[in-house]
């Protein structure tokens, strides 16, 4: 295939823009002027019309495995009110039979009046006979009716587990919402969907990523039954996407099976399996983020520590010794110190030059750690609508001298870092220029707001590569992805318009026309 008449970015070392691609076997075979190439005898032609071509967008933290369960269930993305959300269930709960689950996702009591926690009460009045399991939009707490309760033996008598709360009201009964850890309580009795129902979940979640431009992911806190459901499409030829996959370790099964196997390639390379995922605390919506002083808001309260520093160093030098990369979720100030504290002893320990260790989010920093991704050679890996979806409301956790190391891209890339860009889908949208608008301009898409510390805000060419250059480099890809040169993988996007040349404001409008992976067109308007 010959594409050319474009604006061909390749994102080479010297910044090139090329007007002509010619792709062969799946890879690029030529980057330049169309006047210095001759189209082999039967190739395909493509007119670009003078369209900006990007390598593949690449999400750096996104979730298939939650996105396609978000699918099967219900979508509280949105809703007013808890009282809204609760008739939405009762509504459901009225056309499935009796004791069914109804499971949902994506409420936030951020966006209703008085920003109050959700009780089992609303729930139980609209589904008494069905349990139903309602989880946050940022995946830390669940808010549950009593019938899920009961289903999952959660009463006065259960304790909190370790890194979780059991929200409980003034006479210590359990109110309904289960905060981190606590969750599982729920989730180990929650039935899953058939291998026919999340295949085809799966399968619908790719082509939307596709058409948003998107032609990988780095999916964190893959399980066993997800990977299954991959592996299966791979053979029948219905996963035309990349995922590089970091594993649970919050899944005992999962990682025990992978400490035994090592890394792994499923199929032609379409899934790789190299990196281990962790959870040091949770996040600051659901006020579980682990800081050094207490919430603004919710005096008293630090937050949650998932998983002691201790352990984060042990098993950073367990996966590294079989050759997996470790990556850790760390959205608190106290939990970045805590990992990248432990980084640093497990790095003692057994130096790796080339460890390319994770932290996932790095969403609030002291001072004193910002220099300390660099120093180490830590990678972090950082979701830029996050800050505009949680400017509304981050001051009053945070107050004002936390949010200077609040979201702090251009701090950390002043030191030397790449920055690994993602959104964290199903959490935000997958849609890459989402993204690369609120890393521009640290605005909300909609609305009058001036921006939110605008010092901190990307140049377009650093938030580009850090959807395609960059995240090649945070997966150890970079030989293959991220930049159109000779040699490597062909998958491109064609846009709609130029994310170097339009105004901001219509960055977030941009989708492709034209989507290849591995020189197939997996998508096309």
């Amino acid at each position: 295939m010959l594409l050319t008449n474009g604006r061909v970015y390749t994102l080479d070392e010297r910044g090139t823009v090329a007007d002509t691609l010619v792709v062969r076997d799946g890879r690029i075979a030529f980057a330049g002027r169309r006047a210095d190439v001759t189209g082999a005898p039967g190739e395909e032609t493509l007119d670009l019309g003078g369209r900006a071509v990007l390598p593949g967008l690449v999400d750096g933290h996104g979730h298939l495995m939650h996105l396609a369960r978000a699918r099967l269930s219900f979508d509280c993305r949105g809703l007013a009110s808890e009282e809204e959300i609760a008739r939405r269930v009762g509504e459901r709960a009225a056309t499935r039979p009796r004791g069914e689950w109804i499971t949902g996702r994506n409420w936030d009591q951020n966006l209703w009046p008085g920003r109050h926690f959700p009780s089992k009460a609303t729930l139980d009045q609209a589904a008494p006979d069905h349990p139903v399991a309602l989880m946050r939009i940022d995946g830390h707490a669940t808010w549950a009716n009593s019938a899920a309760l009961a289903a999952g033996g959660i009463d006065r008598g259960t304790r909190d587990p370790a890194g979780g709360i059991v929200a409980r009201d003034a006479r210590g009964e359990p109110t309904g919402l289960l905060i981190d850890t606590a969750q599982r309580l729920l989730q180990a009795v929650e039935p899953r969907p058939s291998d026919v129902q999340f295949d085809r979940a799966v399968r619908e979640c790719i082509g939307d990523c596709l058409a948003m431009g998107l032609t990988g992911i780095h999916e964190m806190g893959a399980e066993l039954y997800a990977l299954a459901s991959y592996r299966r499409l791979i053979e029948r030829g219905n996963f035309p996407f990349r995922n590089y996959v970091a594993v649970a370790g919050r899944s005992a099964s999962t990682w025990d099976h992978y400490r035994q196997r090592g890394p792994e390639t499923i199929g032609d390379g379409r899934v790789v399996v190299g990196a281990l995922k962790l959870l040091a605390d949770g996040a600051l919506g659901s006020r579980g983020a682990a800081l050094h002083d207490a919430y603004c808001d919710d005096p008293g309260n630090t937050g949650l520590v998932l998983v002691p520093g201790e352990e984060v160093e042990r098993l950073t030098l367990e996966a590294g010794a079989l050759g997996f990369q470790v990556c850790v979720h760390a959205i608190g100030d106290r939990a970045n110190t805590l990992v990248l504290d432990a980084f640093e002893r497990a790095l003692a320990r057994a130096p790796r030059p080339d460890h390319r260790l994770r932290v996932e989010h790095a969403q609030i920093l002291t001072e004193r750690d910002v220099p300390r991704f660099a120093r180490l050679g830590v990678l972090p890996s950082m979701q830029a609508t996050h800050c505009t979806s949680d400017m509304a409301w981050a001051a009053e956790r945070l107050g004002p001298e936390r949010l200077a190391g609040a979201y702090a891209w251009r701090s950390l890339l002043a030191t030397g870092v790449r920055i690994a860009g993602g959104s964290d889908f199903p959490v935000e949208s997958p849609n890459p220029f989402h993204g690369l608008h609120a890393a521009l301009t640290r605005r909300p898409r909609t609305g009058d707001d001036p921006g939110w510390q605008p010092e901190q805000r990307m140049t377009r060419t650093e938030a580009v590569r850090s959807f395609t250059e960059w995240n090649a480099y945070a997966s150890r890809q970079e030989a293959v992805l991220g930049s159109l040169v000779p040699g490597k993988h062909a998958d491109l996007v064609v846009l709609s318009d130029d994310v170097f040349t339009c105004p901001e404001a219509r960055i977030p409008d941009i989708h492709p026309v034209l989507t290849l992976v591995a020189g197939e067109i997996v998508f096309r308007t």
